[in-house]
């Protein structure tokens, strides 16, 4: 009885999953909720307000009246400071100095595939910045900037700052090694965004403290400047980029095969090699890597890509002027 029940229900759960795509609703939904903000768009006063009377620069104001308030309590926050910044620059101090011999002059690649290389000195990183910011918000968040005798303060945290714009540095050479063996990917692009966002960041909190400025003009600036360059990036054909660099190094790096063959129409040119070309890196590829058994090989990818440049000059051809675009239209006279 209970099984006879249970029928409908599993044919319902059934013709969901195999008739609904969750991706293109979600999607739908998604953009729904966004195109509320920007069609029916209503000034919110008080936000407007907070943001015109936000100050970028520390400014002091001396209260009148009666304040209570510990003595020594603004040399007592410097010292803990000081004590503070000094112990996490020895330490930071020893992470560089290691990750400068064996990153920077000393690395040696040992048929490792160098993504948890990369990400151990991304997420250290993360973690370095998180306590740069919560340090310098806390302890320049008022009387501090002020304070007379805090010139070890800032000194410390402009070492602090320095130690770890070379800690990025470093985490771009991890980078950088990754692309020389195993070519270019979105992730390894976007990890050099996310430094250059990241030394720039430093710098903005190393104004932050030599010009008193406040917690306002750090977010301010740094979300301004993330916004322009998600613009910027959103701008590069990197289907295009990826390609034209893993193939044009593929003699010299690791060529993913399933990872290109998920590349836009755009970047079939590239992908299309002759066949003297196709042997050369071929052979390549098998003397210096250990290619797994799940693995695309060379035949297969060969075969989908010419099913793919039939497939796209037939879309292509039947494209009417609405969905005309120019960087399909280069690769399709590149076909």
């Amino acid at each position: 009885m209970v099984s006879e029940l249970g029928v409908p229900l599993q044919k319902g759960i059934n013709f969901i999953y195999e008739h609904l795509n969750f991706s293109l609703i979600f999607t739908f939904l998604l953009c729904a909720f966004l195109s509320v903000f920007l069609l029916t768009r209503s000034k919110n006063s008080t936000l407007a307000r907070t943001d015109a009377e936000a100050n970028e620069t520390f400014i002091r104001t001396k209260k009148s009246g009666v304040r209570y308030f510990r003595i020594n309590g603004l040399k007592s926050e410097y010292n803990a400071g000081v004590f503070l910044l000094i112990t996490l620059n020895a330490l930071l101090l020893l992470i560089n100095v290691i990750d400068i011999d064996t990153v920077w002059f000393n690395f040696v690649w040992d048929g490792q595939t160098l993504k948890e290389f990369v990400h151990e000195g991304t997420y250290l990183l993360i973690l370095s910045i998180l306590i740069s910011i919560a340090l310098v918000l806390y302890f320049f968040r008022g009387n501090l900037n002020f304070y007379k005798q805090n010139k070890w303060l800032k000194i410390l945290s402009y070492i602090w700052i320095c130690q770890n714009a070379v800690l990025a540095l470093s985490v771009m050479m991890r980078n950088y090694w990754y692309i020389e063996y195993f070519a270019l990917a979105y992730k390894r692009i976007g990890v050099i965004v996310f430094l250059l966002l990241t030394i720039f960041g430093l710098y903005t909190v190393f104004v932050k403290i030599s010009q008193r400025k406040s917690a306002f003009y750090l977010f301010k600036i740094n979300a301004f400047t993330w916004f322009i360059a998600l613009i910027l990036t959103a701008a590069i054909p990197w289907d295009s980029l990826i390609a034209k660099y893993n193939f044009a190094n593929a003699d010299q790096s690791y060529l993913h095969l399933d990872y290109l063959l998920d590349f836009s129409d755009k970047s079939l040119p590239t992908m299309d090699q002759d066949a003297a070309r196709w042997a050369k890196i071929e052979t390549f590829q098998k003397e210096n890597f250990e290619i797994d058994a799940y693995d695309m090989s060379f035949e297969t990818f060969r075969d989908r890509i010419e099913w793919r440049k039939e497939r796209f000059k037939t879309k292509w051809e039947a494209k009417n002027i609405l969905s005309w675009n120019l960087a399909e239209y280069l690769a399709y006279r590149k076909l």
